[in-house]
């Protein structure tokens, strides 16, 4: 059986919703695909090769930077929304949190991050401005904004999704007027 390197990263994003980056070990994933670890070196240097396609990976879900994003909806309410609204709903088990903890005593991790956050927190803030905040109030709910959006999991994650869609929607409108 071939195993392929998006194989791999799917055990391990598995896994780290679960057991955070210290329960995602070699031999436990070559276990569970049924394969040897040697498979696992034919796509990854090391086992923090892994984590950084995890990181890739995580990021790579946001689409508040990418072109386009910014004409889907007219109102910066919704565009905020949306960013929330999809980390609920495509299905992440507390991945984002792992990592972020893992960043902690991580720099380099830390690093990629903190860049992917600032571009996120700019669009937050731009968002709000859009709605009609100044600079300072602008700033100050792009944080409280990136806050509920990392805590959200930790908070209500073992609801079900049209409950925690509801509690997360209550906090947006909150912040957006």
């Amino acid at each position: 059986m071939s195993i392929s390197r998006e194989d791999w990263i799917d055990a391990a994003w598995s896994i780290l919703g679960e057991a955070g980056v210290e329960g995602i070990r070699v031999e436990q994933l070559a276990r569970k695909l049924d394969v040897t670890k040697g498979s696992f070196y034919w796509h990854f240097k090391n086992r923090q090769g892994l984590v950084d396609a995890m990181i890739e990976r995580w990021l790579g879900m946001r689409e508040e930077d990418r072109p386009g994003y910014l004409t889907a909806s007219e109102d910066p309410g919704e565009r905020l929304w949306k960013v929330i609204e999809r980390g609920i709903t495509r299905g992440t088990r507390g991945q984002a949190g792992a990592l972020r903890l893992w960043a902690q005593k991580n720099p380099e991790v830390e690093e990629k991050i903190v860049v992917a956050d600032g571009v996120r927190r700019q669009f937050f803030v731009d968002q709000f401005k859009a709605l009609g905040h100044d600079d300072d109030a602008a700033e100050i709910r792009a944080e409280v904004y990136m806050s509920v959006i990392s805590a959200e999991f930790l908070h209500s994650g073992s609801r079900d999704q049209a409950d925690r869609l509801a509690m997360a929607r209550r906090k947006h409108e909150m912040l957006i007027n």
